[in-house]
């Protein structure tokens, strides 16, 4: 497996299929093998890259929370593609990789085809309690490692994986626990905990133009309300709502979630991904409350 470092860490990554590039960024609780169902599809027509952000092993795993940052983050994303010679493509990221790729468009629109943000804005309602929660959190696994974490595992918004798919929810789980405790505690601490939220970004948002897709699974209640906000707010931006789905929406439903970044790609693709046009008719115009 190849590695770079990049932004003072090694990253572990893989490139393959040939095409334009479309880059996956992994949740918290996965990592580059999280996308083997998307790697699988894509690579037939695209260049398909992904790679194990800093914590999670074998890339680096730093020492410091403070270099676990989300600029850390976007910065790490930025120097992948110098170093692989991209100029621009399309950024898919789940959950806390959502958060990387909307961020790294906000930083360097200019390097984006299109984003594709799924499972976004955990915390956003409440930043104080996701805060309070990634700390505690990440002092349980520097205390006991990751033998306590099973229950994460097993929350409202993950459930329904295990159900839908045993066989998959166990090997994400098996995965989930060889993570790095330290690795993973310096994530809560300094990407979880301390990153802005979604709705703290709304004036660069309602200026943003690169084409965007919002997914969510409709029992990934933290999610739902930030990504309606996401779509009300980047003009050009459209939302696929996953029914009966939790939070790792890309394993849950990996044909839905194929196919649908797939049409969003060919509009994309084709010109036809525009911003909502302002109607004229005698429809009711009555502005959504937050």
């Amino acid at each position: 497996m190849p590695i770079a470092t990049l932004d003072g860490v090694k990253i572990a990554y893989e490139d393959v299929g040939t095409g334009t590039p479309i880059v996956f960024c992994h949740e918290f609780a996965g990592s580059m093998e999280s996308w083997d169902l998307q790697m699988s599809y894509f690579a037939r027509r695209y260049r398909t890259i992904r790679y194990n952000a800093r914590g999670y092993v074998p890339s680096g795993v730093p020492s410091s929370p403070d270099d676990y940052s989300q600029d850390h983050q976007v910065e790490t994303l930025y120097q992948l593609l110098v170093h692989l010679g991209i100029e621009k493509a399309y950024l898919c990221g789940l959950s806390m990789g959502a958060h990387c790729v909307l961020n790294f468009g906000l930083a360097h629109p200019d390097s984006c085809l299109a984003i594709i943000a799924a499972g976004a804005g955990t915390g956003s309602a409440n930043p104080e309690v996701m805060r309070t929660e990634s700390e505690e959190r990440a002092s349980k696994l520097l205390a006991g490692g990751m033998a306590g974490q099973e229950p994460y595992l097993s929350g409202t918004t993950r459930i329904r994986f295990h159900e839908k798919d045993p066989v998959g929810w166990q090997e994400f789980s098996r995965l989930f626990m060889a993570h790095s405790p330290t690795g993973s505690s310096n994530t809560l601490q300094g990407f979880q905990a301390r990153r802005p939220t979604l709705y703290s970004r709304e004036a660069e948002f309602a200026r943003f133009q690169v084409p965007t897709l919002v997914i969510v699974g409709d029992e990934d209640d933290p999610c739902i309300e930030p990504s309606i906000f996401l779509k009300r707010t980047i003009p050009r931006s459209g939302v696929l709502m996953l029914p009966q789905t939790g939070h790792a929406c890309n394993l849950e439903e990996p044909a839905r979630f194929n196919a649908g970044i797939a049409e969003f790609l060919s509009q994309v693709e084709a010109g036809r991904w525009g911003p909502r046009p302002t109607g004229s008719g005698d429809a009711w115009n009555v502005a959504p409350s937050r």
